[in-house]
């Protein structure tokens, strides 16, 4: 069972279906969604499987757990065939962030049209600036998952979420402390360490979005902004995402951590201005085309 939220708008002229990271909720994206009302959208979103109030596929909820990054996909064609195209008004803009990022582009890549433009925040398409982090987080959820610990949480994994000081996700302690009362206020929709299973499902997804000639049959323009100050993602990767076909462009937030969505206010201004850029021109030929 997924769960999901409709937010309309007065006389909308398009839809954002915005898809979130991983350990995040629905509630956390209050704030972004007030936004995009106020820019004359409706706005669909969902908990993945897996997280917040969505079915857990462990019986201790606390554990980010998948196998196969394929089940997001299959989750998210369902909510748009099922749930954004029976409640919400066309076109469709896609803004994803982090590890929503990873199937969102991977259903681009596949050739799925049913989005007139997507965002893409800070995707999760490689971990880790560090080479020596990144062959050690593929061989660890290799490893792991063959011996048949797939399922246990990635020991010594820290959760940023939970406290400013130190955190990696954004430097605005006020949205951060209150996405730490939201997990207080609903323990149940919180998740914490992801495990070895999940580690080798993301490793795989982002190998897939990096095979040779992937983009061939991506038909949506798609907006790849980066932080500048990610250290959980390499955002250098965007950059080679972006040469692989000319419908991707790669915008830089400068200053920025993780969580530009989230980030201070002078950081979340320059998202707007750059989201605003490129899917209003878009929204407005696709509506006036039908």
């Amino acid at each position: 069972m997924l769960r999901g939220a409709i937010f309309s708008a007065p006389s909308a002229r398009a839809s954002v279906v915005l898809v979130s990271g991983r350990s995040e909720f629905i509630e956390k994206y209050f704030e972004t969604i007030g936004d995009l009302q106020s820019r004359g959208f409706a706005v669909a979103t969902m908990d993945w499987r897996g997280q917040g109030l969505s079915e857990r596929l462990l019986p201790v909820r606390e554990k980010g757990h998948i196998r196969d990054f394929g089940v997001f996909r299959s989750d998210l064609s369902v909510f748009m065939d099922k749930v954004v195209g029976e409640r919400l008004p066309g076109p469709y803009v896609l803004l994803a962030h982090s590890m929503g990022g990873a199937p969102a582009l991977q259903m681009l890549a596949d050739g799925d049209n049913r989005f007139c433009c997507a965002v893409l925040c800070s995707p999760m398409t490689r971990l880790y600036d560090n080479l020596f982090k990144q062959i050690g987080v593929r061989a660890l959820g290799e490893a792991a998952s063959r011996i048949g610990l797939s399922r246990y949480a990635i020991a010594g994994t820290k959760e940023h979420s939970m406290a400013f000081e130190g955190n990696v996700l954004t430097s605005d302690r006020v949205r951060h402390e209150r996405f730490r009362a939201l997990q207080a206020a609903a323990p149940n929709a919180t998740i914490h360490e992801p495990t070895y299973g999940w580690l080798r499902a993301a490793t795989q997804a982002m190998d897939d979005i990096h095979k040779p000639g992937r983009f061939e049959n991506l038909h949506t323009p798609t907006l790849i902004l980066s932080a500048q100050n990610d250290h959980l993602v390499r955002a250098r990767d965007h950059g080679w995402i972006a040469k692989q076909s000319p419908l991707i462009s790669r915008k830089i937030i400068e200053g920025s951590l993780h969580e530009i969505m989230m980030e201070r206010d002078e950081i979340r201004d320059r998202f707007w201005r750059e989201f605003d850029e490129f899917v209003d021109p878009v929204v407005s030929r696709k509506a006036a085309a039908q």
